[in-house]
């Protein structure tokens, strides 16, 4: 079988950096101009990236707010230039950055849609054919015929979508495009991306929405201060960057307040997390055994103890319970220490990091005698799934 010939390069980009100056205060501009001394600050929202993107990708871009994202797709578009390195566009490029900043707010959306259509290169028949599928498709009603001043947000994207997709674009280069509007039409606006996949144009998508970048995209670009931290298949770097914010939160995470009751009869000695074999684990796949081991120990004979554990997760989402007494293997008698072991046979749980967490307390749960909540573990999945747990489902076609 020969091997795939290599799509041409529809951008490419080397080495780009961009370096924007920050002056205290107006005054410190003009200083520097007038004595050439620096009065300004720098910051790199760019530093070095390089990258070629296939005619007929389409691209996620993602990563955290002021990592490089938005600064990258002007340098593409052409709106902002960079401190250094070079880029390269190969076809009409139609795109949405700022929401609206194209516009003019004392025109109509009509003559905005004119101008922007004749700016993309279109001669004037074919401005005069898109004009009726940009009215159809924005859906603004006689709104479409008044100043863009009058409009919201979200009216001046669905005008900005309906222009930039209906210019015959061979690049289209969306910035938090699906980020305003209602449902309906976020749902038109996916639907008009899958149509210009399948027509094989080439497709910088920056969005938050990891799903949709999971969903459309086939390569993702995961940018983290200013470089690139990841380069690939779209799932798998959504993946990255996902367990990257995961292992964030958890380390910015505080402790889970738990109160705990003055008069202590009762203490955990240790506590320990398990996989199927019985060894010592933190990272878990969902459907896999899982054990939670707890040793505690009571300082009267007559005071009976019961243990009540969950799942939760870092922000306090509770995803499981369990309970000795409820579960009739409590209670636990004595001075003796005792070990007990809460087994789930087929982990329920979603990929994402969560916090085993155990409660020694009276028969009749009103007293607390000790907690813990420092034992943290991770569920790793190749899918992309919504949600803390996965339900064993069923499905079939009703006759």
């Amino acid at each position: 079988m020969a091997p795939e010939t290599p799509r041409p390069a529809a951008i490419s980009f080397s080495e780009l950096t961009k370096v924007y100056r920050l002056y205290a205060t107006p005054r410190d501009r003009l200083v520097e101009i007038l004595t050439g001394r620096p009065r300004h600050g720098e910051v790199a929202a760019l530093r070095g990236v390089s990258a070629e993107v296939p005619r007929g990708s389409v691209v996620g871009i993602i990563g955290e707010n002021g990592s490089g994202k938005s600064t990258l797709l002007k340098i593409l578009a052409g709106t902002t230039s960079p401190t250094s390195g070079t880029s390269r566009v190969g076809g009409r490029v139609a795109a949405i950055l700022e929401l609206g900043s194209s516009f003019h707010p004392e025109v109509t959306g009509r003559r905005n849609a004119v101008l922007q259509a004749a700016l993309s290169g279109l001669s004037s028949g074919e401005v005069e054919a898109a004009i009726p599928e940009i009215e159809r498709f924005a859906e603004l009603g006689d709104f479409f015929d008044r100043p863009v001043k009058t409009y919201s947000s979200g009216m001046s994207m669905r005008l900005a979508f309906a222009v930039a997709t209906a210019v015959l674009p061979d690049i289209v280069i969306l910035d938090e495009a699906l980020a305003v509007g209602d449902a309906r039409f976020q749902k038109k606006c996916v639907d008009r991306i899958w149509d210009l996949r399948t027509q094989g144009k080439t497709i910088l998508f920056c969005s938050h929405a990891l799903y949709y970048v999971s969903a459309l995209c086939d390569r993702a670009l995961w940018l983290r201060s200013g470089e690139i931290a990841g380069d690939g298949d779209a799932q798998k770097v959504v993946l990255e960057y996902e367990e990257y914010l995961a292992r964030k939160d958890r380390d910015a995470a505080a402790p889970v307040p738990v109160p705990v009751s003055a008069e202590t009869l009762g203490r955990f000695v240790s506590i320990r997390l398990l996989d199927g074999d019985g060894r010592d684990a933190a990272v878990f796949r969902p459907g896999d055994p899982w054990t939670l081991e707890l040793s505690f120990e009571g300082d009267t004979p007559e005071r009976p103890l019961h243990v009540h554990v969950a799942i939760i997760t870092p922000d306090q989402v509770t995803c499981f319970v369990a309970d000795s007494k409820v579960s009739g293997a409590g209670p636990f008698v004595g001075r003796a220490r005792h070990t007990v072991r809460i087994g789930v046979d087929s982990l329920p749980l979603a990929k994402g990091e969560f916090i085993a967490v155990a409660f020694l307390g009276d028969e009749k749960g009103l007293a607390l005698y000790d907690a813990r909540s420092d034992v943290r573990f991770r569920v790793e999945s190749d899918r992309w799934t919504s949600g803390f747990v996965v339900v064993p489902s069923r499905w079939s076609e009703a006759p």
